[in-house]
Order: C-alpha cells, then sequence, then structure tokens
C-alpha cells in the first residue's frame, strides 16, 4: 500500500511540474508575442502567427494591412497594457500541445494635426458606438482609448509555440488544422 501511494505522489509531481513548466512556456511566449504587438513589429507578429494559419493568409496581405494602419497621416495608434487573464487547461496528444488563452489590450488612437474635425467626429462616434463602455475619449489630446478581451489558441508543435489570434471567429476551420477530439476539449469550459 505505501508503494503504491509513493509512486502515486511521483506521478503526482512530475505530471504538476511538467504542466507548471509548459505554463512558463505559454506565458514567456505571451510576454514576447504582446512586446511584438507593442513594438509593432510585423514581420515577427507573422512568424509567430501558427504555421498552418499562415498557409491561408500570404504575408504580403498582413504587411499591407498592418503598413496602412501603422503609416495612415490621420492619427497614431498603439496597443498596450496587455494583461494576460486566464490560461486555459493544457490538452496534449502524442507530439502537440494546445491552450485557450484569454489577454485584455488596450488601443490608443491618436489623431494627428492632419485629421478633420469631421474625421474625428466619425471616429469617436464609430469607436464608441463599437467599445461602448470600453471607450473614453479625450478632446484635448484627441486621444481614443479603447479596451478589449481576446481569445487565442496557441498550438505548440514542431517543438515551438505559435498562436491564431480571433479564434473564437475562425473555430469552424480549426478542424482543417487540429483533430476534432483535441477542439472538443479546449472548448469544453467553454
Amino acid at each position: 500500500m505505501k508503494n503504491k501511494f509513493f509512486l502515486i505522489s511521483i506521478c503526482f509531481l512530475f505530471t504538476t511540474a511538467n504542466f507548471s513548466q509548459s505554463k512558463k512556456e505559454v506565458e514567456t511566449y505571451l510576454n514576447t508575442l504582446f512586446q511584438i504587438l507593442e513594438e509593432k513589429k510585423t514581420e515577427e507578429f507573422y512568424a509567430s502567427l501558427y504555421p498552418k494559419l499562415k498557409e491561408q493568409i500570404p504575408v504580403a496581405q498582413v504587411n499591407s494591412f498592418l503598413g496602412e494602419l501603422h503609416s495612415n497621416p490621420n492619427f497614431k495608434t498603439e496597443i498596450k497594457n496587455f494583461k494576460t487573464l486566464a490560461i486555459g487547461e493544457l490538452v496534449s496528444d502524442t507530439d502537440n500541445a494546445y491552450t485557450l488563452v484569454d489577454y485584455v489590450s488596450e488601443t490608443h488612437i491618436e489623431f494627428t494635426e492632419e485629421a478633420t474635425q469631421e474625421l474625428i467626429a466619425k471616429g469617436t462616434r464609430h469607436f464608441k458606438k463599437l467599445y461602448g463602455e470600453r471607450y473614453t475619449y479625450d478632446a484635448d489630446k484627441k486621444l481614443i482609448v479603447t479596451s478589449k478581451d481576446f481569445k487565442i489558441l496557441m498550438v505548440y508543435e514542431d517543438q515551438q509555440w505559435s498562436h491564431i489570434p480571433g479564434v473564437l471567429k475562425l473555430r469552424p476551420f480549426l478542424n482543417y488544422w487540429i483533430n476534432d477530439e483535441i477542439i472538443t476539449r479546449l472548448f469544453a469550459e467553454e
């Protein structure tokens, strides 16, 4: 009886240690991802995406969208104040691991001198309607601040972490890349 208890205790310790180590790896990945987003590193952001997702989205399309966003003469954007809300249960199969992550960040949109009053009025109305209580506007600074929760799917495959942003919108397509059983287990808590 003592031997069984001892073996169960050892297995529990190793399982807990592996989970903690993996959770730390997820946290490290998230910190790197948040830094990439804050510093507007488009190429590194694209590189961090899940490889099978990148097959569907050409790098030129991502570069074009983000380039236009970051070089618009009417406003400057910053994404900052990232906070991880929850790291879900790690679900694994033979070679890979998966987890859902919830986080929140703020988007700061500062209108430049080139922005017309009409554009500022239109922008403030749009973002207020879109974000409701998670919207503020500082007229003196011409600064909109919005806050939004995000859910991403992190995938450990080929000995590296990557992610799928907007996983709730992409959920109907996940089974093209990930086993249905894994998807069911990931979203069991939802």
